[in-house]
């Protein structure tokens, strides 16, 4: 069947996907409550997506294998979202579902707007980040290098490993939901702080 949005002269409606990149205990969906997560657990979690990744399992992750997987990302987010708005699932999306559905999405429908491939999204690896294009800081190039370039399960490891370790404070090898957000205020003072420099 095919799928359609139906709306007046005028209104826009845009469905917009954020592609999930790799994360360190990204809760799908945004269903789960943070919680504090293992070395070992990002460890088994970065071995489960380079598995996801790798296509042709020569043990490389091309750039146009991630490029694969995040298209075929899009379009299952695509087709969940619109799952969701289309109530009465005849196939199109009326004015009505679409109010509806923006009334129970809430702030975190707002949020999701603008983002996706032309916009400031979650691309992950090669992507553009939450930056968007055009606003790429210091912590973007090394992204860059790794997109344009074949990856290694041990160098996907070792990356989100390091980022892990710089993120765990206590070195326990558990990082902690605190932990977590004490690192995303420290992010956000630095990017402060750069922002204040360039203007």
């Amino acid at each position: 069947m095919s799928r359609t949005v139906q709306f007046v002269a005028g209104a826009g409606f845009v469905i917009v996907v954020a592609a999930a990149g790799i994360a360190i205990a990204q809760p799908p969906e945004g269903l789960r409550a943070p919680r504090d997560v293992t070395r070992q657990e990002v460890i088994q979690r970065i071995d489960e997506t380079f598995t996801r990744l790798d296509a042709n399992r020569d043990g490389r992750v091309t750039a146009d294998e991630r490029r694969a997987a995040r298209e075929q990302r899009r379009a299952e987010m695509a087709d969940r979202m619109f799952d969701r708005l289309d109530a009465d699932r005849n196939g199109s999306i009326s004015r009505e579902e679409l109010r509806e559905g923006r009334m129970r999405g809430g702030r975190r429908g707002m949020r999701m707007a603008g983002r996706g491939p032309d916009g400031p999204g979650m691309d992950g690896p090669g992507g553009e980040g939450r930056r968007g294009p055009g606003m790429r800081g210091p912590g973007m190039r090394g992204r860059d290098r790794m997109a344009a370039r074949e990856v290694t399960r041990e160098e996907m490891r070792e990356r989100a490993l390091t980022r892990f370790d710089r993120m765990d404070a206590n070195h326990d090898g558990t990082l902690t939901v605190e932990e977590r957000r004490q690192a995303r205020d420290a992010m956000r003072e630095r990017m402060r702080m750069r922002r204040e420099q360039d203007s």
